[in-house]
């Protein structure tokens, strides 16, 4: 073979050599994962405290809300028969208790006036039990609320209890004092005039 074409040929394969080695390490590098790529990833872990932040600012959000909730729900203007009954028992045992035990303190517990403890007091050794008195045994019946707003209650109903002999009924009127209702005075009948005992100023036992 002539040395021309010998070497033509030699250059010709070192070229097509050079070509594949050439396309093959470009092949390789459009393959490979991208520097920005992994740079992108990098960045959505770090937004990760931003997502928190969005998290606390709604736990911050509904702090007031539920506030507010909270004081509709202290409301103490009694809507229902049955609240109305519940503190009634609440107040007539507190009455019988601290006649039962002759405890000056427990009367002025659940009365509004000096006129009231006064009542309840001359009672001490008087009133007759036939047992010791006990919440579950006061029994409140017949029970109308005549009316109710955030400082007065009206209520008609019958009270009795097992732990000694005798009913009555007529309107109670409480009061709210301080953080809880007391009783102001009991009215035989439904037309008495009882409304001025809602409008009245309270001066404490």
């Amino acid at each position: 073979m002539e040395p021309d074409r010998v070497t033509s040929t030699v250059m010709t394969r070192i070229i097509v050599a050079g070509l594949f080695v050439l396309g093959l390490a470009l092949g390789i590098w459009l393959l490979w994962p991208d520097g920005n790529a992994a740079s992108g990833t990098a960045t959505t872990i770090a937004a990760s405290p931003a997502t928190s932040t969005t998290v606390d600012n709604t736990v911050t959000t509904t702090i007031p809300a539920a506030t507010t909730t909270l004081s509709i729900a202290d409301s103490h203007v009694v809507e229902t028969v049955e609240e109305a009954e519940e503190i009634l028992r609440e107040l007539w045992f507190g009455w019988f208790e601290g006649i039962y035990n002759q405890d000056e303190d427990r009367i002025r517990e659940v009365v509004a006036t000096e006129e009231l403890f006064e009542s309840a007091a001359n009672q001490f050794g008087v009133m007759v039990f036939n047992d010791l008195p006990h919440e579950a045994e006061v029994m409140v019946e017949m029970t109308e609320i005549l009316h109710a707003d955030d400082d007065c209650l009206a209520v008609w109903s019958e009270v009795s209890a097992k732990f000694r002999d005798g009913r009555s009924d007529g309107v109670q009127i409480l009061r709210w004092v301080g953080d809880h209702w007391l009783l102001l005075s009991v009215w035989t009948n439904k037309g008495d005039l009882w409304g001025a005992d809602c409008e009245s100023v309270l001066q404490s036992p």
